[in-house]
């Protein structure tokens, strides 16, 4: 995610409050190193131990589950800001560029995320969502701050109660239900592209309308001067305070005010047939609850759950990216050689995801049973390999092609006047643009 120097992009601020020091040819380094750990979390959610098992190594990678996604999608919003112009907002034909950069990217990822769902690997995978809300994105990139605050706050607490409205119009369910996915029928009649637009949009594992919560959020912090220290450590402390409240409220809604009681009325019906208590039941499907949560009682939204896309889970993710996001970027400054490592794996992010998920789909086949050192063995080979790449090679496989199959619009819509460093300075996306839980 290549930036301008500071001079070049117009900071403002004095040197005492510039992350990156002035002078250099920058990257907004703390931005990779998000990347890398929504990486980590995301080996951490696949091939760490499971965390439905009792035992301190569950109860460790427990926190992990749902919050990577949601991190990738944040950066993913931060980086088609930053691609758009940053805290300096493209305008005409630099910005016309950029949207028809997303509408060539999305069909991609959706590609990319259906063959990956091929695999069968057994895991959800969230690329073919992402591409729907790169093509949402493109009308808001001329909006700013304030604008993109006010979605992201309208998105978290009103889209939630739409996509359950809608949902329990069009795939009604109740207890624990992991919607269809994508597939490759979507694909071969008008029939099937019309039922794979409603999965990508509404039903899905990620819904696109819903993961638009997060784009936006992502958006509105891309817009802010992410190389100012006084920036940084308002997303630090700020988010992490969102996210606290979040969770005070979603605490208040279900343990104090009755709303997990009512859950375990919803489900001991179910809970009854298994033979187990409403309480149990609950807790040994609770992941289940992704992107849809049931349809039966407007109760679930009361639901905290990572990728259960509720208003609270919105709040405490969003609150628990910004302050990641600007933790990071603070500590890039201070330690860039100590995260490198980390740095290099978030920059190649869709190619870390994707060759990760062919390993498992080579090496386990008929599915694994995973514990710490299978996570400690896939951050350190993937952390060495992104290392060596780095060095070696420069920009992922993944991200080398996503970058050059949507060069064209460069050449359709040519500036009137292009300054010399232009052409290397444009951030880019593809380095965010993948992640799931």
């Amino acid at each position: 995610m290549t930036v301008l120097a500071d001079r070049e992009a117009g900071v403002r601020d004095t040197p005492a409050q510039v992350v990156e020091p002035p002078g250099r040819t920058n990257r907004l380094t703390g931005i990779d190193v998000a990347r890398g750990l929504a990486v980590l979390g995301m080996y951490a959610v696949h091939v760490g131990p499971d965390t439905t098992k009792p035992g301190l190594a569950g109860a460790i990678f427990k926190p992990f589950e749902g919050h990577p996604a949601s991190l990738f999608a944040v950066l993913a919003g931060v980086s088609i800001s930053l691609m758009a112009g940053g805290h300096r907002p493209k305008t005409g034909r630099a910005r016309t560029r950029i949207g028809w950069k997303l509408g060539t990217r999305a069909p991609l990822m959706i590609a990319l995320g259906l063959w990956l769902t091929n695999l069968d690997t057994g895991y959800l995978i969230i690329l073919a969502y992402y591409g729907v809300t790169f093509i949402f994105a493109i009308p808001f990139l001329r909006w700013g701050v304030k604008a993109l605050v006010s979605a992201t706050v309208v998105a978290a607490l009103v889209f939630p109660f739409v996509s359950w409205l809608l949902r329990g119009q069009i795939l009604p369910h109740g207890e624990f239900f992991i919607a269809p996915d994508l597939a490759n029928s979507d694909f071969t009649s008008l029939s099937g592209l019309a039922h794979g637009a409603v999965v990508l949009v509404f039903t899905g594992t990620f819904p696109a309308f819903n993961l638009m919560t997060y784009i936006f959020a992502g958006m509105a912090i891309g817009r802010l001067n992410l190389g100012s220290r006084r920036v940084c450590r308002w997303l630090f402390g700020g988010g992490f305070a969102l996210s606290g409240l979040g969770y005070l409220l979603s605490w208040l809604g279900t343990d104090v005010f009755g709303g997990m009681q009512a859950i375990y009325n919803d489900v001991a019906p179910a809970a009854a047939q298994a033979g187990l208590s409403p309480q149990d039941y609950f807790a040994g499907y609770e992941l289940f609850v992704h992107g849809s949560p049931p349809t039966t009682s407007l109760v679930w939204e009361l639901l905290r759950t990572g990728s259960s896309y509720t208003p609270f889970d919105f709040i405490i993710s969003i609150g628990l990216s910004a302050g990641i996001i600007g933790g990071c970027q603070l500590i890039a400054a201070h330690w860039e050689k100590l995260v490198r490592p980390v740095a290099d794996i978030g920059s190649m992010v869709l190619s870390a995801y994707a060759v990760h998920l062919f390993a498992i789909h080579v090496l386990w086949p008929n599915g694994g049973q995973f514990n710490g050192w299978h996570f400690v063995a896939f951050c350190a080979v993937g952390m060495a390999a992104a290392v060596a790449w780095r060095r070696w090679i420069g920009r992922g496989p993944l991200e080398w092609a996503l970058h050059t199959l949507s060069r064209w619009p460069d050449y359709a819509f040519p500036s009137q006047r292009r300054p010399p460093a232009a052409a290397s300075a444009e951030p880019e996306l593809e380095s965010a643009s993948s992640g799931g839980g």
